[in-house]
């Protein structure tokens, strides 16, 4: 057995976790329980997957499947059918035979099955297994993880978050929060030659609120005395260097990192979508002028 083939994963608070992929034959056979050295494990989240958790280092793991009844034989119901095409009882085997003749199929309306309860059937995973130190691996939905591990685990995807790495696309994911926020008007990602970043655009209203009479267009792009009042917004420009990689020893420290860069740079923009001051013109200054007499 390749000693790369199995891992334990030693959480920090004292549990041991496994990844068990379905035994053969699981399919028609499903699994009851997986026990680590004859004491029940329990899966890691709410529905039975492919995590495992354990109270110790196992060192033998196997898993229990339940066969279902099998039909041993078969009692004829229909007791005015009695004759020797249809006698009292057929065995499995002579039922399965008579079954294939395509000519008579009413073997299923006279006849019941009798089942026995089969034994439950273990499966053994061979380890050893070998240690690893790590965090539960994400929950469904959580960002990416992009590892620097062994070669010899690349193709083990369970194990990445036990290893450095990084998350990547924070850049994209905050470019379509932003986009979504309020009073934003544009955000783009940093392209021809500027540096890279977001450009956030943002139109905020007056404090007071300010209009501007629009008179509506006809042909020719001719103003007609029609129009409406519409409010004047003081446009906002602002560059976020935001990485577009979060790095971390762990994917729980990376993926705490993330919460925190998603929650800063979405604070930033949304402390620069206040009302504009009417007295500086959104300007952000008032003009130091000389009262004039009055």
């Amino acid at each position: 057995m390749d000693p790369f083939e199995n891992y334990a994963i030693q959480h920090p608070d004292g549990r041991w976790l496994y990844h068990l992929p379905a035994p053969p034959g699981s399919r028609t056979t499903p699994v009851t329980g997986m026990m680590a050295d004859g004491q029940p494990m329990a899966p890691l989240r709410e529905r039975i997957g492919t995590w495992w958790v354990s109270d110790h280092h196992a060192k033998r793991i196997t898993a229990r499947m339940q066969p279902g009844p099998v039909p041993v034989r078969y009692e004829l119901i229909d007791r005015t059918a009695l004759s020797a095409r249809y006698p009292e009882l057929l065995s499995a085997e002579e039922w399965t035979e008579r079954n294939e003749d395509v000519e008579d199929n009413n073997y299923y309306r006279f006849y019941r099955a009798v089942t026995e309860e089969q034994p439950a059937l273990t499966y053994e995973y061979e380890g050893p297994f070998r240690v690893l130190e790590g965090s539960e691996p994400p929950a469904p939905g959580a960002p990416p993880w992009v590892a620097t591990m062994p070669h010899s685990l690349t193709e083990r995807r369970e194990y990445l978050h036990c290893y450095p790495g990084h998350i990547p696309g924070l850049r994209s994911h905050l470019r379509d929060l932003i986009k979504r926020m309020r009073h934003v008007q544009y955000c783009l990602d940093g392209r021809d030659g500027k540096p890279a970043g977001l450009y956030v655009t943002i139109q905020v209203p007056f404090q007071e609120p300010v209009s501007r009479w629009q008179p509506n267009l006809g042909k020719n792009l001719r103003e007609l005395k029609s129009g409406r009042e519409v409010p004047v917004l003081v446009s906002r420009e602002m560059y976020l260097p935001v990485a577009d990689r979060v790095p971390a020893d762990r994917f729980a420290d990376a993926l705490s990192a993330w919460e925190q860069q998603v929650s800063f740079w979405t604070g930033l923009v949304q402390d620069a979508g206040v009302k504009a001051c009417n007295h500086c013109g959104g300007t952000g200054h008032v003009l130091d002028a000389p009262q004039l007499p009055s």
